[in-house]
Formats: structure tokens, sequence, C-alpha cells
């Protein structure tokens, strides 16, 4: 990063515009769960229909998200998340003006899904570029905005819901999204995106350079646009090739789906624990206090190397979904409480993990492409999943069999990136067999070879003696 100053200057504008777009994008998406109890009474769709709200939102950022990694590289950063901030409060100002839950379907799910689709992977990725020695602190610090929206919105959403009604909540919500366009007009293009050239030419090669830029103009916008997909498919061809990525993608879907699912089914399980909401908004603030202390050094903490990003991913998840089993066989305040604070410190961390995982299969160039590709799995899961633990629900009357769901998926998770650790010691076992035998065959070549040339030459000499002693006798 010759051209850009990393791990300070403006680097610290960026990571601020960032912190706060991620908030705003977060905050709307993990209070879903109070919309979603507020949906089911005023439209009473039922806990599996109204969970596909969400679930629609998030497969429509999985698809979106790959062509913001095209736009942010071949393009800006810059725009992309503009665009997408504007489209985003345009979904949930529409969405304030619906009378039904299909039109949610159209306005909600997919203005929404489409908005922090575009905008939400260049927020994510443009601060690797500008960290390297901290680049886990900049992740750390960047995701604990969702931690810190954990602790604001649901407070808003529960006033602005009481206060307007949930149509008038959703209309100053939608303008408060507009806000994502402010930290989006701070971003600049990497430098590693942006040609540049440092020669000097002559007035003799002016002619030139003049032809050579009428050629381009003439080249057809189509043919432009053409080129950089098929660029953006042959990233992908080699992300899918990469059996490191391929397994991180199958963790974190299974986590992602896990750690959602939490701020989708707790509120309503607390409630029909016969807990008020105002409860449920004290859990989900304890999740998000926990979340922003815990993200905000875990960064710093991974910086120091004492373990591999793998190892820390392996035990928080794991632990995540222990947790996540044992909530079922308690009722209490103190209980939910506890468990949000283990929702916090555990899977809490998995947004931190997640680009640093890509960058450690892949490498940091790949990122901006290879993030939203691991999106799109992880945001399909979602699709599945979260519908799956609202019938669940509506089919055993509680929350408890969701609960072992998630549990499970956690476990899931941690046992995926053990796998792909395994992996990666046979493969590098294999490589160094092959280089060992390959290394052990040359220089058995070599030593024949040798041989073969000292027989030849003792045999050679041989035959000059006898012919010598011959011209002698001769003689």
């Amino acid at each position: 990063m010759s051209l850009q100053d990393t791990d300070s200057g403006f680097s610290w504008i960026i990571l601020c515009a960032s912190f706060l777009n991620y908030t705003l994008v977060s905050g709307t998406i993990r209070t879903f769960g109070i919309l979603y109890a507020e949906l089911l009474q005023t439209y009473d769709e039922g806990a599996g229909n109204t969970a596909f709200l969400g679930s629609i939102m998030f497969f429509v950022m999985a698809i979106t998200g790959p062509v913001s990694g095209l736009m942010s590289v071949h393009f800006s950063f810059k725009w992309c998340t503009m665009i997408g901030g504007l489209i985003s409060s345009i979904g949930m100002v529409t969405s304030s003006l619906t009378q039904n839950i299909e039109m949610l379907y159209l306005t909600y799910s997919c203005l929404l899904g489409i908005g922090f689709g575009l905008s939400a992977p260049p927020t994510v990725t443009i601060i690797n570029f500008y960290f390297e020695k901290k680049r886990a602190f900049a992740n750390g610090f960047l995701t604990a905005s969702m931690g810190l929206s954990s602790l604001i919105y649901p407070f808003l959403y529960r006033k602005l819901i009481d206060h307007y009604g949930i149509h008038g909540a959703m209309l100053i919500l939608g303008g408060l999204l507009l806000n994502i366009c402010v930290g989006g007009s701070f971003f600049r293009q990497p430098s590693c995106f942006i040609c540049t050239t440092n020669k000097t030419y002559s007035p003799a090669d002016s002619t030139k350079l003049l032809s050579e830029a009428n050629y381009k103009s003439k080249q057809s916008n189509l043919t432009i646009v053409k080129n950089k997909i098929i660029d953006m498919f042959k990233s992908y061809s080699v992300a899918l090739r990469n059996k490191s990525f391929l397994l991180y993608c199958f963790a974190m879907s299974f986590a992602l789906v896990g750690y959602s699912s939490n701020f989708l089914i707790l509120p309503p399980h607390i409630q029909s624990q016969q807990f008020s909401k105002d409860d449920v908004v004290v859990v989900l603030t304890v999740i998000g206090a926990t979340e922003f202390v815990v993200r905000l050094f875990s960064g710093t903490f991974i910086d120091l190397q004492w373990f591999s990003v793998q190892a820390v991913f392996i035990v928080t998840m794991f632990m995540g979904g222990i947790f996540a089993i044992v909530l079922t066989f308690f009722k209490s305040m103190t209980i939910n409480i506890t468990y949000a604070v283990t929702v916090g410190i555990f899977p809490g961390i998995l947004h931190s993990l997640q680009p640093l995982l890509v960058v450690t299969s892949l490498g940091l160039t790949m990122l901006p492409t290879a993030l939203p590709l691991s999106g799109f799995f992880t945001n399909t899961a979602c699709l599945i999943g979260h519908p799956s633990l609202g019938w669940l629900e509506d089919y055993t009357g509680n929350w408890k069999a969701s609960f072992y769901t998630v549990g499970g998926l956690f476990i899931a998770s941690s046992l995926c990136v053990l796998l792909e650790r395994k992996l990666v010691k046979v493969t590098q076992s294999e490589e160094m067999t092959v280089r060992t035998d390959n290394v052990t065959e040359i220089t058995t070549d070599n030593i024949t070879e040798v041989t073969t040339n000292n027989q030849n030459n003792t045999k050679n000499k041989h035959c000059d003696d006898v012919e010598t002693s011959l011209m002698n006798e001769t003689s």
C-alpha cells in the first residue's frame, strides 16, 4: 500500500465513517426481533410466515453482495455505499405506507435487502485496506458498532413504536438510514484499485497517446462491463476452488444462522415466559453492551497473535452452542440475562472474525469479492434457517426445539473450522512428502548419472592405456 498511509492519518476517518454505517445497518437488522413481535400481533400471519420477512431480506442481501464487490473494485466503494444507503432508506419509508405483510415482502425485504447488500460489504472490506498492523483491532472496532446498535436501537424502536405506532416508527427510521450516504461520502478508493503512472512523456509521444485515447474511447461500454463481469467470475472461480474458503463458508453459515436467530426467537421466547416487553429490551441491551466491550478489545487480543483466528472461532462458537442448549432448562429473568451475556461474549465475536478468516484463506486482494461471496452462503442459509425456527415453534408450541437447533448450528460451525485445520495439516504433510520424494528421486538420478559417467571414464581410460601399449609394442 505504497500510495496510501495505513494504520494512521486518513485511515481513522475511514474507520469512523464505516462505524457510522455499520451501526445503522446492523441496528436495523438486529432489532428485527422487536419488529417481528409487533408484526405478529399486527398482521397475525403466523410465526413462520412473518419470519420470512427477515429471511428474504438476508437472501436479497446475499444476491446483491457479489454485485457490490464488483462495483466497489471496478467503480467506487464510495458510490456503491451511497447508492445502497439511498435504496435502503426508500425501502423503510415505503414499508411505513404498507397495510399488509405481502407488500412488506417487497418493500422491507427486497428494497432493504438490496440497499444493505450494496452498502454493508464495502463498509466492512474498505477498512482492511487502510489497516495492516492493526487490522484485527479495526475489524473489532467496526463490529463493536453492532454492540452499540444493540444498546441503542431496542430503546429507540420501543419508544418510536409506543409513540408513533409501527408505521410511524418505520418512517422515522427510513430517514435515519439516509445517514449511510453521509458515511459513504468519506470513503476513498484503496490505492491498489487505482491505475496510476509516474511516467513522464515527451511532446513527441503526445500524438501517440492521443491516438490511443481515441481508440479506447471508441470501445463499447457494454464490452467494458462485460470484461469486468468476466473478471468478477474469474475471482469467484478462484475462491470456490479453495477448500479452506469453502469450509469457512459452511462454518460461517451455520454460525450466522445460529447467532442472528437469537435476535429473532429470544424476544418471543422471553414474552412466552410471561415477562414484559421492557424485559425483552433489557435482554437485547445486555447483548449489545457485552458485544460492544468484547469486540472492542477482541481485535487487540487477536493482533497479539497468542492464538490463531481459527482457534478463537472454534472455542467461541462451541461455547455459544452449549449455552444455547442449557438455556432451555431454566425459566427466569436472571438466566435470560446471563444467556444474553454469553451471546455477547462468544458468538458475538463472529463478525469480527469473518473478514479475518477470508484474508487467511485467500489474501487481502481477494477480500472485496470473496467476502460478499461468503455472505451469499451465509445469508442464503438464513433464508432457510429463520423460517424453520419459526415453524418449529408453530409445530411444538414453544421455542425449546428452536434453541436446540441454534446450539447444534454453533457446534457444527466449530467442527467445520476444526476439519479445515486438519485438512490443511494433511495437505501440507502430503506436499512435504511429494517434495521429499522429488528431491530423493532427483538425488538418486544424479548419483546414477555420476556413477555411469565415472564408469564410462574408467572404460575410456582403460581403452586409451591399451591403445598406447599396443602402439609402443609396434614401435
